[in-house]
């Protein structure tokens, strides 16, 4: 029997299906004693608001975050938004569920994806950058968690294979840029595009639900990139040290802005083109991804709260 997924539910309608956990707590009433469980559960298809009114405290010991759990009830509108009530709710055996209808994968096959990575790095003339290059993808830990890493937790990309394929698209757009700016060192800006992100394997972690590590807490995966790259430098003794300096920076500096995370703004052409490339794989994809989310909405338009502004969410091709 197929499962019944978050954009399959309607409102007054009844629940019973299995779903991942993604937020969990205990808040209290407002009008009278005692706490009620607040919940955020999903699937591949959406995430949806869920709570518990009766008993709560007890059900709540019974899963943690990233548990797939079997609910029952039903579905109602509150302030305008679609929450499930729950009355009944037990964790699930793993037997009881395709870990496929809760994890989105990357449209693209994976070995067409990690060709085009090999391809990629073969491309970099450079010899020093495509020995550090060369180096840190041929680690084993490392390209397993590469291969297989969202690059976001719900931004962009949040789903498996979503860093290396983000990768290659910002890896495709500075190979444009260095056709039409022939100033730009293109083996640098390749090389970095290919290391931009690579702290996110360390940022993120779960299967189910995506949450950040402690590292990825404390540091943000833009320093945790800048370790890992200087911990490959510093096994490539003769790596000339003006080379390091200018791929450190980019890698650095390629949010662009202090206040999106950047510990220094770009001072190099290559640097900048970096960081527009990225925002606009980004960006482009975390508008796509908002209007396929909501494509059953009523109405054209739909507020993206990250975004900070209302989205089209009609065709933009002619019919």
């Amino acid at each position: 029997m197929a499962k019944q997924m978050v954009s399959e539910l309607v409102a007054n309608e009844p629940v019973a299906a299995a779903f991942v956990v993604k937020e969990k707590a205990l808040l209290p009433f407002r009008n009278k004693p005692g706490r009620y469980l607040n919940l955020v559960v999903g699937d591949r298809s959406g995430e949806m608001p869920a709570r518990v009114w009766d008993n709560a405290e007890e059900i709540a010991s019974r899963f943690e975050i990233g548990d797939v759990v079997h609910l029952r009830g039903h579905v109602e509108e509150y302030q305008g938004q679609s929450q499930i009530i729950i009355q009944q709710l037990r964790c699930c055996e793993p037997s009881e569920y395709d870990q496929a209808d809760f994890v989105k994968t990357s449209s693209r096959p994976p070995a067409e994806m990690l060709q085009q990575l090999r391809d990629n790095i073969e491309a970099i003339g450079e010899p020093n950058l495509k020995a550090l290059v060369e180096a840190i993808f041929g680690d084993d830990e490392i390209m397993k968690r590469f291969a297989q890493a969202p690059a976001a937790k719900a931004m962009h990309h949040a789903h498996i294979g979503g860093l290396l394929e983000h990768t290659l698209n910002v890896t495709e757009i500075v190979k444009t840029a260095a056709q039409l700016h022939a100033e730009l060192n293109r083996d640098l800006l390749i090389a970095a595009a290919l290391l931009h992100d690579l702290g996110k394997i360390y940022e993120l972690e779960g299967e189910m639900a995506l949450d950040y590590t402690n590292l990825g807490n404390f540091v943000g995966h833009v320093v945790i990139t800048d370790r890992v790259v200087n911990r490959k430098l510093a096994q490539l003794p003769d790596f000339p040290a003006a080379l390091a300096n200018l791929l450190t920076h980019i890698l650095l500096s390629h949010h662009g802005e202090r206040e999106w995370g950047a510990p220094i703004m770009p001072a190099i052409p290559e640097a900048c083109a970096l960081h527009y490339a990225d925002n606009l794989d980004a960006r482009v994809q975390g508008y796509e991804t908002f209007r396929q989310e909501r494509s059953d909405a009523e109405g054209q338009w739909a507020f993206h709260r990250i975004f900070d502004r209302n989205i089209f969410l009609g065709p933009t091709t002619p019919d």
